[in-house]
């Protein structure tokens, strides 16, 4: 089976999909169990722009309650009666209880499990980060040039040699918009990493964020020269796991084999993992520039998730775990305007949610 939902860019809409149809014992009918999860997938992410102080999600989101109950079938969470409202299935019931409990390692786990068991094309994007190595997706802005270099840079990370080949076949005087620019050179790069799927440029971005909630991918934001990429690669591998935090899946396929993947959850409330962020955060310390004796968050995040590598969830874990050190061996600071929806700020939440984009050694 192919997962469709580009739009379905969050685990989290799964959990929320379980929590309202917990919630709706005694509905009659699945368009008001369908409405209310599309209201609430639509006020969790309106409430997560507020909170990260980022412009309000665009679109109703009418259809995601739709698309989210269509995966919860498929994962055999819901009973899927024609005619009949949905209802959570024992397997439902138990994923339900793991998010209830705060369990979420081993919710993780056995939504990662059941993803890369049910969705072959998400599993291959999956394989093909950890195999083929890192993704490099141009970013094309207004301010793109028409010239063939241009589109040759944007090529290079990929290509190598055959980037200038591969770019003279980009039509710049038929595309001229940069999103149809970024299109376009981006779904020559999935063709190349996954020549044996067919997955567009929309439905791989939605996948790619899915597995980024969990923690099965990173994003991060690299320049070279002039030329500014969306880099997706895998901190999990098949084999030889380069650090102790790392712990096998089994995945059993349709066809008899087992899929096995070694994720990346290292458990920043152990000291020694603690530890071993910091001594990286040091080694980002010297690699970075630095503004007035601050760090920024975001590149320190992506210069760390690479170089252990961990999960971005688990660097923002670790390094609110070292603040709370006593004495901390960090402290933050923030900028107001370096905070976009991709330099995500570090949030922390104790009496109240407090952002932060910069940091420095104590």
């Amino acid at each position: 089976m192919n997962i469709t939902s580009y739009n379905v860019t969050d685990v989290s809409y799964h959990y929320i999909g379980l929590r309202v149809l917990a919630g709706m014992p005694d509905a009659k009918e699945r368009n008001s169990q369908l409405e209310a999860i599309s209201s609430s997938v639509l006020k969790f992410v309106t409430d997560r722009a507020l909170r990260l102080m980022l412009p309000e999600p665009r679109g109703t989101f009418e259809s995601v309650g739709g698309k989210v109950c269509q995966e919860l079938a498929n994962f055999r969470f819901i009973h899927a009666e024609r005619g009949r409202p949905y209802e959570l299935t024992d397997d439902g019931k138990e994923a339900l209880a793991l998010l209830s409990d705060h369990q979420y390692v081993e919710l993780r786990r056995l939504m990662a499990r059941l993803h890369l068991q049910t969705y072959d094309n998400l599993r291959a994007i999956v394989q093909a980060h950890i195999k083929g190595g890192p993704a490099w997706h141009p970013i094309v802005t207004n301010a793109y040039s028409n010239d063939p270099d241009y589109f040759r840079q944007m090529l290079e990370p990929t290509f190598g040699a055959d980037a200038a080949t591969m770019a003279q076949s980009i039509e710049c005087n038929l595309v001229k918009s940069p999103k149809k620019i970024e299109d376009a050179l981006r779904a020559k790069i999935i063709r190349y990493a996954m020549p044996d799927h067919k997955v567009g440029v929309a439905l791989f971005k939605g996948i790619c964020n899915r597995l980024v909630s969990l923690r099965v991918l990173n994003k991060s934001r690299p320049f070279i020269r002039q030329c500014e990429f969306e880099k997706t690669y895998s901190p999990c591998v098949t084999n030889n796991p380069p650090q102790p935090w790392y712990a096998p899946l089994q995945v059993p396929l349709a066809d008899g084999a087992t899929y096995q993947i070694y994720l990346c959850e290292p458990d920043m409330a152990n000291p020694e993992h603690q530890d071993a962020l910091l001594t990286a955060v040091d080694r980002a310390f010297a690699a970075l520039p630095t503004e007035g004796g601050y760090y920024d968050i975001p590149d320190l995040r992506d210069w760390v998730c690479e170089q252990l590598p961990i999960p971005e969830a688990a660097f923002d874990d670790g390094i609110n775990q070292l603040l709370d050190r006593q004495p901390s061996p960090l402290s933050v600071g923030l900028q107001y305007d370096r905070i976009t929806g991709h330099r995500r700020p570090l949030v922390r939440t104790r009496q109240a949610t407090q952002l932060h984009n910069l940091i420095r050694r104590i």
